[in-house]
């Protein structure tokens, strides 16, 4: 069986396009991208973690954010350096540390830490903290629940049975995770609040 990067090398071509045209993000990053207008900078350097094709990284430097994507998926962040040339892309793995890239003002995780087994959650949480400045902010995003989402974790495709690891986090089992380097400052409700998506907002200590 084939794990997530494996799926999404498969399927990026196919869906990347749609990917790039969608508008859904817009209203959540332009929030998150006025908590640094407000408070420091117009021009936030922002992690953008499971960039994808480099939707959110395109609306975000829009906006006037200074951004760095990085995904599993080799084949999607070579669509992201050719589709958003605006921002920097790079293959990385949130699993593994990355205080190379340097450190941000803000980091963007959109339906990214739901791939996270929960034995791994207290160090992904942890090389967010890492790669933060002090009172940083991080936008996680996430389906609330406990555990695997068997349903949407498996996929067969061409022959193939992929495992995406699909995991449901609950906002208590996040702090835990995240403390005590990054403290739950707010939790955001957008319309697909009712089919149990969730945003939140943590900063770093």
């Amino acid at each position: 069986m084939k794990n997530v990067a494996d799926y999404y090398n498969k399927t990026a071509t196919g869906w990347s396009d749609e990917w790039l045209k969608e508008k859904k993000q817009s209203a959540i990053l332009e929030k998150f991208h006025n908590c640094f207008a407000q408070v420091s900078s117009s021009h936030p350097k922002l992690l953008d973690l499971g960039c994808g094709a480099g939707y959110d990284s395109k609306i975000m430097s829009k906006l006037g954010a200074r951004v760095t994507g990085i995904d599993i998926s080799e084949k999607l962040i070579d669509i992201a350096k050719k589709s958003v040339p605006s921002c920097k892309f790079y293959v990385g793995d949130i699993n593994a540390p990355m205080t190379k890239l340097g450190k941000f003002d803000g980091v963007v995780c959109l339906a990214t830490i739901i791939h996270v087994d929960i034995t791994r959650m207290k160090t992904v949480m942890q090389n967010i903290a890492d790669v933060l400045k002090k009172g940083g902010l991080a936008l996680i995003s996430c389906c609330d629940g406990v555990g695997k989402n068997y349903q949407k974790s498996y996929v067969y495709l061409d022959g193939t049975y992929y495992d995406k690891g699909v995991n449901d986090y609950s906002a208590s089992e996040l702090c835990a995770f995240a403390y005590p380097s990054l403290k739950l400052v707010d939790t955001w409700k957008f319309d697909d609040f009712a089919d149990g998506w969730r945003y939140y907002v943590f900063m770093k200590q």
